[in-house]
């Protein structure tokens, strides 16, 4: 699988405190969501033909240097647009 997860069990870098450490006290936690997908499928093709037929059944536009798609397909969303508020 080309998907990693975290490595939560990892030392200190040189058995030193980190230095933001202290300076993070009372900011707000933040939880990430896992984007990583429930299941992962290859599939090959014996013909362009047959490409091109997958590529209009799932309604999607798919070439030869396409890695992946999302089934339905995902619409990208700008993130740096997005900002934290606090509403206390």
């Amino acid at each position: 699988m080309p998907y990693s997860k975290p490595n939560n069990n990892q030392e200190v870098l040189f058995g030193e405190k980190e230095s933001w450490s202290e300076e993070w006290v009372g900011m707000p936690e933040y939880s990430q969501k896992n984007l990583l997908p429930n299941f992962s499928v290859r599939i090959n093709f014996l013909t362009a033909e047959d490409f091109k037929l997958f590529s209009k059944l799932v309604d999607q536009t798919i070439t030869t240097k396409t890695k992946s798609i999302w089934f339905p397909e995902q619409k990208a969303t700008n993130l740096s647009k997005l900002s934290y508020v606090n509403k206390t």
